[in-house]
Order: structure tokens, then C-alpha cells, then sequence
């Protein structure tokens, strides 16, 4: 190495002359120390004329080590050297010769890659052209005053792999630019020139030439350790991602933050004098089991219990086992010790005044959580509680979406007429006006019905009713004919008079209310005779194991019912989940609005038009595709059904049913119900229609219109049977249903008249096709 930095325009030359001058200066001063200490230097300046003179390359340098050691020793003081971090460099090529022992310590102590660390100090880049030299003469020697400044860090990774963060500072007391023959002058329109081509070589190098600046002196820089500051910041910056995001860099923050590496924390919510898992399932609990919940007074010892929950200040424990053994153990310190953990914070969340959950902080060494530690949380403090609230927000806006899609659920193709309305209430609020929430109505829609239904399901109900009741009753009389033979008491014989009747009853005569007098005759004369003698010395086998057969929640036997009740919820949740998936699908054809009930079967309501699909345009098209998708789905949902059967407790039966209807008709959201309804009396002839023609059945016969394994369409123009037909043409060629097809008048029904419906046989077989069926399809098929 020859020189110490040639660096294009500028030529560096380490020099020690400003501190010369600095030292006459202190000469002259009233202070006789700085005096002292000022004729000790100026004598060794006087002895080492080089030192003024200047240093031009790294072989001068080491010739002279030791002259300019002594001299950096009055700037590095002995007693501060192993606190301050601080180094002496060449300006330019941040050349350090000089270091402090805490600086020499922390580079030592690195993990080998950081030797050459402050070579990057005060660089500043753009395109790989180093900026700061051109800023200090545009604003040092020209006064342009132009806003170069950028925060200098350092980051140093010691050999353990931890990452310390240093801000870095620079004194240029001691360092002067001055331009050398052959300089440009700069002006105004040049600074205008360089700052519009910041990232353009040619142009700076055409206003500073090739040797042009010389930077003479040396600088000094500091560094502070802000690893703790940068651990803070980073927390804060990282409170602001979603919480789902924002756990994760939480925990690594406060480890860094408290310099514990396996630092744990965890969270439990207050919820009226019990204590649960937290909103926030990322968090886990320390000091209560998993999923457990308990009583604040059950928690910990009396002393914790008042300043954590009625005075809501932190707990700290710093040593678990300590406080174990003084308290005689509580719920609190079990879990800890169970966990290892062997100290200890519990933070009170509050949030509005109230209560809302515990932070917990804990760690595997006694004492590593204490009074004094603590103290770094303080400034933490403003951001935990707003993460806080942002989560419990969070969870009651889920809550709120959960009750919404459960219970009140707008659905998305009709959403945006809502979001409009809530948009122009919370205008005319905002400005004092008289907000009211209209009501919304979608004008001039085409409705499409359609059901799968259960075949014979009350039936099946009674049936399994009867069988439940039978064997309650006849094991009843067993017990009571076996307590006759030892006592012939009246009572018992009137009891089983009575068990006679209603089993007659079961048989022969049943009813809707024989259920509720079985239960009030158990309930007021089974049940307490039964409960008396188990409190007696007598045989009670029998009464216990007769007990044991009961629900608990219906004191009743509950087999029979259950199996039916199952298999009714079995059938519903695979219907329900097949018409979700398909209709999803259904909606990338043509956005239209869509509900779905839950009875012994699956209804659903679709209405589909123009004024749904906000700017899209409708044509008739969209309505015939979704025509046919419904067909499609209900041929696929008997399919499905009956290859899902064999899993059923009962073996049932089900009928499909669809009403199309061609007239458009208005809908409106009805605030009290939370539903659409159709709108105006004539468009009420449709809901008549749809309620009374499950039940109806085919002119002049005793048969119904619905049957199991058939598809019915029911309608009451020419114009619908013609296209339907069309539709069941195409199903039969892609084998959804068999050339059984029939087209049947239907039985006057009260405000209704006219009624046809085609049915056909369904192919419980089929291959289920791919994609949906469009009309597209059926004019190939044509």
C-alpha cells in the first residue's frame, strides 16, 4: 500500500496542523492546565515536524506510529479509553489509526467478519459513487447549504451471533477541503446541474477534475451503543403490523430488549373474576394450563390477588421457587415451577379504565425479572396498550362478523347497496342531518326456488318417538311389576295402569301431545318414587341401570331420536356444504343474490337482475345459465345424497322440487326479519306458490307431486315448459336422468290455478361433470 486514498478529484493528506492551531489557541488561555497541557503538545508538534506537515501514504504512517500515538493519547484519555468508543481516521478513506480499548474490545470481540467495519463509515453511495467529500465542499466551503445528512449506524455481529447497533458521529474540528490548482468553480446553475443528475459520474467528474480538492486533516468519530434504543424502536414500528403478523416480532423484540434469549411470554384475558385463554391464540399461557380457566381469588396468594386485580399494578417474581415456598404453593407458582420457569411478571392490561387481560413475562433463571430490569417496559407501555386495544377491537369486530355471517349474513352480491346506504347515513349524521337507514329494495328481479326435502320425515320422527317411549315405559313397568311381587301396594298398580295406557296409546293412538304427558307423568310421579328408593336399603340394580339410560338433558330415553335427529343433521351439513361449494362457483357466471334455509332438507332463494349486479349489464342469458346450473346441482345433490347414505343411522328418502318463475317481481330487505321478501301484493301470488306446492298433488289423484328419485319443475307458462324441456333433453344426454320425463297438471291450489310441473326419473349414477353446464353446452349438444 503506497498511499493511504487517491480517490478521483481528491487528494487526502493525514494531517495533524488544525490541532496545532487549536493548541496556540489554548496557549493563550487563562486556564494554566490547558496551558500546561498546551506547551507538552506544541513541544512535540516542534520535535515532529511530519506531524504538521502531513502524511501522504500508509508507509510514512508506520514510520511515524508512535510519534502520532502519543499525540492521539491527549484526545484518547487513559481513563476513558475502556468507556468511550471513539477512533481516530483519515476523512476520506476512514483509515482509522487510532482506536479506543473499548472500540479495540467490541472489534475483537466480533465474529471475525467486522475487522474492517469503520471502512464503511461515512460512506454515502449513489451508484457506487461516494457522496460525502462533494457535501462537505458544496457546504462547507460554499455555504450552498444543501441537505446531504443521513443518520450513520453501525451494526457489529459479536462472535456469539447477537447484533449490536451503534450510531455513529463525526467531529470535524480537525479537517479542512481547500481546492487545488486546476479546480472548477462552482455556482449556483452547477449545484442546480450536479443535484438534477445525482446518479450521473460524467457530471461530477466534469466540475471536480482529477486532483482537483485536497482533504487535509483527520477526523474523530464516536460510536453509541443504540442496540437497546433500535430494540425499542423496532418494537414500536412492529406493534403497528396485524396482530397475526406482529406476535412473532413481538416476542424477539423484548428478548432483545431484555437481553434474554429465551425470554417467554404469554397472555390470559380477565373476564368477570375469571381468568382464559387470550384473544390472541398466538400467545400461549404461563401461568395457567392450556384451555383451563379459574377464579382471580384461586390464582395466586392474597398479596397478588390485591395489587394485580384490585390495584392493577405489575407482579413481579423474581424468584418462583422463593415465592413458592413462602406462599405454601398457589395455582401461580405450580405452573410456573411445572414449566421450569423461575421467574416471573405479570402486567395488568388497562385498558379505558377496566381490566382486560394479563401480560405475562417469565424466564428459566431465578432473578433475570426483576424491580430493576422492569424499568425498560416503562417506555414500552403506550405501545403494548395500543396493540392491546387494536386486539381486543379486533376480536369484537370478528365477533361482530361471525354473528353477521351466522346469523344476520348479507350476502356479497347485494352488499355494496348496503355499504352505499350505511355510507349516506353516516354522511347526513356527520352533518346534523336526520339519519335514517333506508330500506333496500331490488327492483325487477327474476326469483328461482328450489328444495331437497326429506321424504316422510315426520314420520320417521314419530317413529322413533314410539320406539324411545316403549322401552322407557315397559322397562318403567318391569321395575315396578318386580316391586309388586314383594309388596302388593296400590300406588304401584295404579302406575302401571297408566304405563298400559300410554304404551296402548304409542301403538294405536299417537299424538302430538302423548310426548309431553309421558314426560310430566315421569317427571311427577316416576322420577321422585324412583329417586325415594334408591335412598332406601332395597334392590336398586334395577333403578340405576335404568337411570343410566337416560339423556341427561331430556330424562328420557334418547336412541332412537338420536339416531334420527344425526342423520337429520348429517344429511343437512352434506347438502348444505355441496349447494356453498357449487354456488360459489354459480356467482363467476353472473352475480346474483342467494340464501339458503335448513329444514329436514335445504331450501334456497336466488334472484337474479340488472339492479343486483350494480354496473354489470344483464341479459336474459345469465338467467338461463343459472337455470341450469340449478337443474345441474339438484341432479348432483340426490347423486351425492344417496352415495352418502350408507353412512346414515336411518336410511331416508328425498325429493327434489324447483318453482320457475318468468315474471319479474321486487324484493325488499325487511329490517325486523333480516331477510329479503318479495314486494307488493301481486308478487305475493309467488310466495303462495312456493309454500303450498311441496305439499300438493297431482290433479284428480291422491299422489303426490313431489316423489323420492324423481326431479320436479314446477311452472305456469307455456313459454317456461318449453325451455325446461329443452333443459331435461340435455340432462338426459349427459345420463343426470333416465327418458322417464312426464309432464303432470297439479291440484287447484288456494290463489293459485294452472300450476303444470315436468318431472323425471333421476340417475342416481351419474358421472358428475367437471364444470358447470351453460347454455353454451346445450347448443352443442343441439
Amino acid at each position: 500500500m503506497s498511499k493511504v486514498l487517491t480517490s478521483g478529484p481528491f487528494v487526502s493528506k493525514l494531517s495533524f496542523r488544525f490541532l496545532k492551531d487549536k493548541y496556540l489557541e489554548l496557549l493563550k488561555s487563562d486556564n494554566p492546565f490547558e496551558q500546561l497541557q498546551a506547551g507538552q503538545i506544541l513541544n512535540h508538534f516542534k520535535e515532529n515536524p511530519i506531524l504538521t506537515e502531513g502524511i501522504a501514504s500508509y508507509d510514512e504512517f508506520k514510520q511515524h506510529q508512535e510519534e502520532i500515538d502519543i499525540l492521539m493519547s491527549y484526545l484518547f484519555p487513559s481513563v476513558l479509553s475502556n468507556n468511550e468508543i471513539k477512533a481516530a481516521i483519515d476523512p476520506l478513506s476512514n483509515f482509522s489509526f487510532y482506536k479506543s480499548n473499548r472500540l479495540i474490545k467490541i472489534l475483537e470481540g466480533s465474529d471475525g467478519r467486522n475487522h474492517n467495519v469503520l471502512k464503511e463509515v461515512f460512506r454515502d453511495h449513489i451508484q457506487g459513487y461516494d457522496f460525502i467529500p462533494y457535501a462537505i465542499i458544496l457546504n462547507s466551503y460554499y455555504q450552498y447549504n444543501i441537505d446531504f445528512d443521513r443518520p450513520k449506524n453501525l451494526k457489529i455481529r459479536t462472535a456469539n451471533g447477537e447484533v449490536k447497533n451503534y450510531r455513529v458521529t463525526f467531529n470535524a474540528d480537525f479537517v479542512e477541503i481547500y481546492p487545488n490548482e486546476g479546480a472548477v468553480e462552482i455556482t449556483q446553475e452547477v449545484v442546480d446541474e450536479l443535484l438534477a443528475n445525482a446518479e450521473d459520474k460524467n457530471v461530477w467528474r466534469k466540475y471536480f477534475p482529477e486532483g482537483s480538492w485536497t482533504m487535509e486533516g483527520f477526523g474523530i468519530i464516536n460510536l453509541i451503543d443504540t442496540t437497546l434504543d433500535n430494540a425499542i424502536d423496532g418494537f414500536k414500528t412492529n406493534m403497528i403490523r396485524p396482530n397475526n403478523e406482529s406476535y412473532k416480532f413481538l416476542v424477539e423484540d423484548i428478548r432483545k430488549i431484555f437481553g434474554i434469549p429465551d425470554l417467554q411470554l404469554g397472555s390470559y384475558i380477565l373476564d368477570k373474576n375469571q381468568l382464559r385463554p387470550p384473544y390472541d391464540l398466538n400467545f400461549k399461557m404461563l401461568t395457567i394450563g392450556a384451555n383451563d380457566s379459574i377464579k382471580c381469588e384461586e390464582y395466586a396468594c392474597q398479596n397478588v390477588y390485591n395489587r394485580l386485580f384490585k390495584e392493577h399494578k405489575t407482579v413481579i417474581i423474581s424468584n418462583v421457587q422463593r415465592y413458592y415456598e413462602l406462599t405454601g404453593g398457589n395455582s401461580l407458582s405450580k405452573s410456573l415451577i411445572s414449566q421450569g420457569l423461575k421467574s416471573a411478571v405479570l402486567m395488568p392490561i388497562v385498558i379505558q379504565g377496566q381490566m382486560m387481560f394479563i401480560l405475562e413475562l417469565a424466564t428459566y433463571k431465578a432473578n433475570q425479572l426483576n424491580a430493576i430490569n422492569m424499568v425498560k417496559i416503562e417506555t414500552l407501555m403506550p405501545f403494548i396498550l395500543s396493540y392491546s386495544a387494536r386486539t381486543i377491537t379486533e376480536f369484537k369486530n370478528e365477533i361482530s362478523a361471525v354473528i353477521q355471517q351466522e346469523c344476520t349474513s348479507i350476502h356479497p352480491s347485494v352488499q355494496w347497496r348496503f355499504e352505499e346506504e350505511a355510507n349516506q347515513y353516516i354522511q347526513n349524521r356527520n352533518r346534523g342531518e336526520n339519519a335514517v337507514f333506508k330500506e333496500i329494495v331490488f327492483e325487477n328481479v327474476i326469483p328461482l326456488y328450489g328444495q331437497i326435502d326429506i321424504v316422510g320425515s315426520s314420520n320417521a320422527r314419530n317413529e322413533a318417538v314410539q320406539i324411545d317411549y316403549k322401552e322407557q315405559l315397559s322397562q318403567t313397568k318391569r321395575i315396578l311389576i318386580k316391586r309388586i311381587q314383594d309388596n302388593k301396594l296400590p300406588f304401584y298398580e295404579q302406575l302401571i295402569y297408566q304405563i298400559d295406557n300410554f304404551l296402548s296409546e304409542l301403538e294405536s293412538n299417537f299424538h302430538t301431545s302423548t310426548e309431553q304427558e309421558i314426560n310430566n307423568f315421569y317427571t311427577s310421579q316416576i322420577f321422585p318414587l324412583f329417586d325415594h328408593i334408591l335412598t332406601s336399603n332395597e334392590e336398586i340394580e334395577d333403578i340405576t341401570s335404568f337411570y343410566g339410560f337416560l339423556d341427561e338433558n331430556l330424562k328420557s330415553f334418547y336412541k332412537a331420536r338420536k339416531n334420527y335427529d344425526n342423520t337429520i343433521d348429517k344429511i343437512n351439513k352434506e347438502l348444505s356444504c355441496f349447494i356453498d361449494k357449487q354456488q360459489r362457483k354459480a356467482q363467476n357466471m353472473f352475480p346474483h343474490y342467494f340464501e339458503k334455509f335448513k329444514t329436514d332438507g335445504i331450501e334456497h332463494n336466488i334472484y337474479i337482475g340488472e339492479s343486483i349486479a350494480q354496473e354489470r349489464p344483464f341479459h336474459l342469458t345469465d338467467l338461463y345459465n343459472l337455470r341450469v346450473w340449478q337443474l345441474q346441482v339438484a341432479c348432483e345433490m340426490e347423486a351425492m345424497f344417496y352415495n352418502a347414505q350408507k353412512d346414515f343411522p336411518l336410511k331416508l328418502k328425498v325429493a327434489s322440487l324447483i318453482l320457475a318463475h318468468d315474471v319479474p317481481l321486487n324484493i325488499r330487505y325487511r329490517m325486523d326479519e333480516k331477510q329479503f321478501d318479495v314486494d307488493g301484493a301481486y308478487n305475493v301470488r309467488y310466495e303462495i306458490i312456493k309454500k303450498r306446492i311441496d305439499k300438493a298433488h297431482i290433479k284428480n289423484t291422491n299422489e303426490r307431486l313431489t316423489q323420492p328419485h324423481k326431479l320436479c319443475v314446477v311452472y305456469s307458462s307455456s313459454a317456461i315448459e318449453k325451455e325446461y324441456l329443452k333443459y331435461f333433453e340435455f340432462l338426459k344426454a349427459k345420463n343426470y336422468i333416465t327418458d322417464s320425463i312426464e309432464i303432470v297438471e297439479i291440484e287447484e291450489l288456494q290463489g293459485a290455478s294452472g300450476i303444470k310441473a315436468i318431472r323425471a326419473e333421476l340417475n342416481h349414477n351419474l358421472e358428475k361433470a367437471e364444470n358447470l353446464f351453460t347454455t353454451n353446452d346445450l347448443e352443442r349438444i343441439s
